[in-house]
C-alpha cells in the first residue's frame, strides 16, 4: 500500500489529510483524543505549540546565513503587507458595520480570519513547490500566526498592543536552529527530513480541535468570510509578490490559509472585551469552516500558480 505516495499527490497533503481525518474522528468520537496523555498531548491542541517550536528549530537548521537577508526580504514584505491589510480592512469593517458585522459575519469572526496564517500548510506547500529560502520563511511567518494581531485590532480602543515577549518566544527556537545548522553541517543534514516527519502531527493537532458538524452549520456565513478573506488578502499579496519581489506569487498565495489556532481568537477577544461574548460561538464555527475551505482551496491555487501538475517525490527533498 503506497499510502505516503497517495497523500503526497494532494497539495499540502502531509498536513491536510491528517487534519481532515482528525476532524472526522473528533466529530464522531469527541472523547477519543481526550483519553489521556501521551495520546492527548501528542494529537490535540495541547501539543500544538510544542510541535510548532520543533518545526521552527528544524526549519532554522536548514537556513544558511548566506540566505538570511533574502529570507527576511521575501517573508518580511509578505508579513508586513499582511499586517497592513489586516489593520486597514479590520478597522474599516468595525467602522462601517460595527461589531455585529454584516451577512451573519461578526467583526470578531472577520478579523480573526483576515489576520490568520497557517505556517504549517505554507511549509507543506513549499516542500513541494518552493526553494530553501521559501521554506526558511516559515520561521518568520509564525510571528503573525499567533492570535496577538487580531486581538490587538479588536481591542485597539482599549489600548491592547503587541506582546513583544510572544514575538521573542517565537524567534528563539528558530534562531537556535540557525545557529546549530550553520555551526555544523552534519546537524543540518540530520534535521533535513524533520519538517516532513512533524507536519502530519501538526495537522492532526489542528484537526482534533475541529467539529465538522458545527463548521457546516455555519457553512454559508463561513463561505462568505472565506471568500472575503481570499479576495482581500490573497489577490493583493500575489500582486505584491510579483511586483516587489519579482516572484511567481505561489509563496504569497500559500500564506493565505486560515489556521486552526485562530479559533481561540473569539474567546481571547471576549476575555478583554465582554462586548464580543455574544459572537463567540458563531465566530468559532465560521472560523472552523474557513479553516476547512482554505485548507482545501489554497493548495490547488498554489499548485496552479506554480504551474506544476504533479508533485515531486518529497522523500528525496532536503526538507
Amino acid at each position: 500500500m503506497n499510502i505516503l505516495g497517495r497523500v503526497q499527490k494532494i497539495p499540502g497533503g502531509l498536513l491536510i489529510v491528517p487534519m481532515l481525518l482528525a476532524a472526522v474522528i473528533n466529530t464522531l468520537f469527541p472523547a477519543f483524543f481526550q483519553i489521556g496523555d501521551p495520546t492527548t498531548a501528542l494529537f490535540t491542541s495541547k501539543g500544538t505549540m510544542v510541535l510548532i517550536g520543533m518545526i521552527l528549530l528544524v526549519s532554522g537548521t536548514q537556513l544558511n546565513l548566506s540566505q538570511l537577508l533574502l529570507t527576511l526580504k521575501r517573508a518580511g514584505v509578505l508579513c508586513i503587507s499582511r499586517i497592513l491589510i489586516s489593520c486597514l480592512f479590520g478597522w474599516s469593517f468595525v467602522h462601517f458595520f460595527g461589531i455585529n458585522g454584516i451577512g451573519g459575519v461578526s467583526a470578531v469572526a472577520f478579523i480573526a480570519v483576515l489576520t490568520s496564517c497557517n505556517p504549517g500548510l505554507y511549509l507543506a506547500l513549499m516542500n513541494s513547490y518552493g526553494d530553501d529560502v521559501d521554506r526558511a520563511a516559515f520561521g518568520i511567518l509564525n510571528l503573525i500566526a499567533v492570535p496577538v494581531i487580531p486581538v490587538m485590532i479588536l481591542n485597539s480602543a482599549s489600548g491592547v498592543g503587541i506582546d513583544y515577549l510572544n514575538v521573542l518566544a517565537t524567534l528563539v527556537p528558530f534562531l537556535i536552529g540557525i545557529l546549530l545548522g550553520n555551526l555544523d553541517s552534519n546537524i543540518q543534514k540530520m534535521f533535513a527530513p524533520g519538517t516532513m516527519i512533524l507536519l502530519p502531527f501538526l495537522g492532526t493537532s489542528f484537526g482534533s480541535n475541529i467539529d465538522l458538524g458545527i463548521a457546516f452549520q455555519s457553512s454559508l456565513s463561513g463561505l462568505l468570510v472565506t471568500i472575503l478573506f481570499l479576495l482581500i488578502c490573497m489577490l493583493p499579496l500575489i500582486g505584491i509578490d510579483r511586483a516587489l519581489l519579482k516572484r511567481p506569487g505561489y509563496a504569497a498565495a500559500a500564506t493565505c490559509s486560515v489556521a486552526g489556532l485562530s479559533m481561540v481568537v473569539p474567546s481571547t477577544a471576549a476575555g478583554f472585551n465582554s462586548a464580543y461574548v455574544p459572537y463567540v460561538d458563531s465566530a468559532i464555527a465560521q472560523i472552523a469552516c474557513a479553516v476547512i475551505l482554505t485548507s482545501i482551496l489554497v493548495p490547488f491555487i498554489v499548485q496552479r500558480i506554480a504551474g506544476k501538475q504533479t508533485l515531486p517525490d518529497m522523500t528525496k527533498m532536503r526538507s
